[in-house]
């Protein structure tokens, strides 16, 4: 504050917290504001001239899919004529061309010049990844959201929320937002078929449902069309994804082919192709749309290696996945194609350190039982020491233990198993994704997985 007032500020609003010296109470131009923060983003969002109101907002939650959905949503939609924009983890901008920012929902201050930096940008749409922190948070305040997704609810940020039940509760706030038209479920989930039974006793938004199968509304007809179901049926694995037909309530059946590995991602993109109806496009045209989808950076990115210029090396696959559902997924997706290529599956990670501290002994339980062999190595230990992270993880492990080793040292870890790895075999690095750094100490250190492995396999950085 005192800086604030000594740079000019004309006025300062302050939370009157402990902490903030008295002497700030009593000036003219001081201006104590109880519960600030839950009125920063209406006081910001006003401040900018109520940028989310001129822009069609579509806000992504769940424990999962949050980054590949938004991501894909703003390549769908995207037209010269009609930008989109995106807005998360990846970073800020339009698709090609993101800012990173290094968070996945920004405070209401900066979430507000954002948005109103891609309005005059030319954004008349915005994708927008929604954390559960910022809802808790009331970061979205003043945020005009017309349709909000759900992905998924597993365990991951109890240290934050305690319980599943505060977390559950947090997700839900999205939809409860008094502009929504558009919630869009995934049914799938038990908690999203629970948050669409209290979203349509309550007559709100338009709820459209979205699921691997048909069978996932078993139970909703007394709805009627109240509730749009969409589907996929007659999937089937291909050499470079899923080739599926996409079925909804207004039209037949659309054939999709989709560049995509796991379940997971066939899911994600019920989502997007949701979305795209809710926006008006006829089920035609968001088919054609789906199928020119890229894949996003980090999210079951596949990187080709040669071990020497004449011999190829292991297939290698890097993700995201750093909670117990996400990695049993990725895992899960690779075991077919290793068994299509008579190969075993490498599963390098490594859990962040002072977060939700009660999945590293599942997610170290859920490595031994999907993966052949395992690299447990460091993520981004943070302020803890990386032994003792390493440590949780294995005391989820039990019996044989000859197919596990431990490497703290990251580099080390994918040099390891890339390098020791048969042609037949996929490695998956996970956790870190896209990151470009290591948290070490409080000090962040240039890293990225992608590049550790082509290092591994002699391309250097």
């Amino acid at each position: 504050m005192a800086a604030a007032l000594a740079n000019g500020a004309a006025a300062v609003v302050f939370d009157p917290v402990d902490g903030v010296a008295n002497e700030y109470l009593d000036r003219s131009e001081c201006f104590a504001i109880d519960n600030l923060s839950s009125l920063a983003g209406e006081l910001c969002a006003e401040w900018y001239g109520y940028p989310s109101k001129q822009l069609n907002v579509i806000g992504v939650t769940g424990t999962n899919g949050k980054t590949s959905i938004t991501q894909w949503v703003a390549q769908a939609l995207d037209e010269s004529s009609h930008r989109t924009a995106v807005l998360g983890t990846l970073g800020t901008g339009f698709p090609g061309a993101l800012v990173q920012t290094g968070y996945t929902t920004p405070d209401a201050p900066r979430l507000q010049t954002e948005l109103k930096e891609l309005l005059d940008a030319g954004a008349q749409q915005v994708a927008i990844e929604i954390s559960s922190h910022a809802l808790d948070q009331d970061r979205v305040a003043g945020l005009d959201v017309r349709t909000a997704v759900f992905t998924n609810l597993t365990q991951d940020h109890l240290d934050y929320h305690g319980t599943m039940g505060e977390y559950a509760e947090a997700k839900a706030k999205l939809f409860q937002l008094p502009q929504l038209e558009n919630a869009i479920i995934n049914f799938d989930d038990p908690f999203g078929r629970e948050l669409a039974i209290k979203l349509l006793a309550a007559d709100g938004p338009r709820v459209w449902g979205y699921a691997l199968s048909s069978n996932a509304f078993s139970g909703f007809e007394k709805f009627g069309d109240r509730l749009k179901r969409n589907y996929a049926k007659n999937t089937v694995f291909t050499t470079t994804g899923y080739e599926s037909e996409f079925s909804c309530d207004i039209s037949s059946s659309n054939t999709v082919q989709l560049a995509v590995l796991g379940e997971f991602n066939l899911s994600n993109c019920l989502a997007v192709w949701t979305v795209l109806l809710a926006q008006g496009l006829n089920p035609t045209e968001a088919s054609k749309r789906m199928c020119k989808l890229s894949s996003v950076p980090g999210r079951m990115e596949l990187i080709r290696v040669h071990k020497t210029q004449r011999t190829e090396g292991p297939l290698v696959v890097v993700d995201y996945a750093h909670t117990p559902d996400a990695l049993t997924k990725v895992l899960n997706a690779l075991r077919p194609i290793a068994n299509q290529r008579d190969g075993k599956v490498w599963c390098v990670f490594g859990c962040g350190g002072d977060r939700d501290s009660g999945k590293r002994p599942q997610m170290g339980k859920l490595a031994q039982e999907f993966a052949d062999h395992i690299v447990i190595t460091s993520d981004n230990p943070r302020s803890e020491d990386p032994e003792s992270i390493i440590a949780m993880i294995q005391s989820g492990m039990t019996g044989n233990l000859a197919n596990v080793q431990v490497l703290p040292d990251r580099a080390a870890a994918i040099m390891a198993a890339v390098r020791h790895a048969d042609i037949k075999d996929i490695v998956l690095v996970a956790g870190k994704g896209h990151e470009s750094t290591q948290e070490i100490n409080g000090k962040k250190f240039d890293f990225s997985d992608q590049e550790h492995i082509r290092l591994a396999a002699g391309g250097g950085l």
